[in-house]
């Protein structure tokens, strides 16, 4: 057993027993961990703010190898997202990007640059005005796919890899990109995409992410992107279901009662001794 010390970002908290938490981080250096914060809910407690969601903490735990839980020792805050537990789309989006490493990423798969992908899309959300989420999580979930390896395509045909000029264009979930005419024999089951929304998806890749609040989407756009994404994560990586967060968001959209839906949803994660 040896005594770690990692900066982390808080993805989950949960009740566990009468006085601890169940917390759910994903570290700098050992990826996903799942730590046992014992009386971080009493009264007196000094690491009960460290473990709001989407806090970035460093902490202190004895880690054993091949063990589930870790005990922590110490956790201190090393900064916060104000902003996002003060607007719901904010806080939606963040919360979708916190469950697609919680439901993706398996056991502790340590890498940096993901860290610093997650710290980079919540700083975003955290500043940029609202209406930039969308294209901001669209931008996470592509570099997300990224840092494993499955870089989608957007620039060039993925199979004769000439500038895409023409069309019709179609979507490779198993190629990972674009077809031109001319190669959409590569894969039969390829789906139309848009001219226009492979080039919106290329700029969203090359962008810094401070300028992604400029570009705007067509409805069209919107729903391809939607299918594209949905349909590569479902091919590449396990587990890529529809994301309650993002049902959250679509609730607020159809103008219901996004207090009801969030109490049906989450109702369950927050029982005391649940794992998230």
């Amino acid at each position: 057993m040896a005594i770690q010390t990692t900066d982390a970002i808080v993805l989950y908290r949960n009740v566990l027993g009468d006085s601890s938490l169940l917390v759910t981080l994903y570290t700098r250096d050992f990826g996903k961990l799942k730590v046992v914060a014992r009386g971080a809910r009493k009264p007196k407690s000094k690491m009960a703010s460290a473990f709001q969601p989407f806090t970035l903490i460093s902490v202190t735990f004895r880690r054993k190898e091949h063990r589930e839980l870790q005990t922590l020792s110490k956790a201190e805050v090393l900064s916060t997202f104000r902003y996002l537990g003060e607007n719901l789309t904010k806080m939606a989006y963040a919360s979708a990007v916190a469950e697609l490493i919680n439901r993706l990423v398996i056991g502790e798969e340590p890498s940096e640059e993901l860290f610093n992908l997650i710290i980079q899309t919540l700083n975003a959300l955290n500043h940029l005005p609202e209406v930039a989420g969308e294209v901001v999580f669209w931008r996470f979930q592509l570099q997300f796919a990224t840092t494993f390896g499955y870089a989608p395509q957007f620039s060039n045909c993925i199979g004769c890899v000439h500038a895409l000029k023409e069309t019709p264009v179609r979507f490779s979930p198993a190629l990972g990109g674009a077809l031109c005419p001319q190669c959409q024999a590569q894969d039969i089951s390829a789906f139309e995409i848009s001219l226009g929304t492979i080039k919106l998806l290329d700029r969203i890749q090359k962008l810094p992410l401070d300028n992604l609040a400029r570009l705007r989407s067509s409805k069209l756009s919107r729903q391809e992107i939607h299918r594209m994404i949905r349909a590569f994560f479902l091919y590449h990586m396990d587990d890529a279901r529809e994301l309650k967060a993002l049902q959250f968001l679509q609730s607020l959209e159809l103008d219901q009662d996004p207090a009801s839906f969030m109490a049906k949803h989450t109702a369950s994660e927050n029982q005391p001794g649940t794992k998230p």
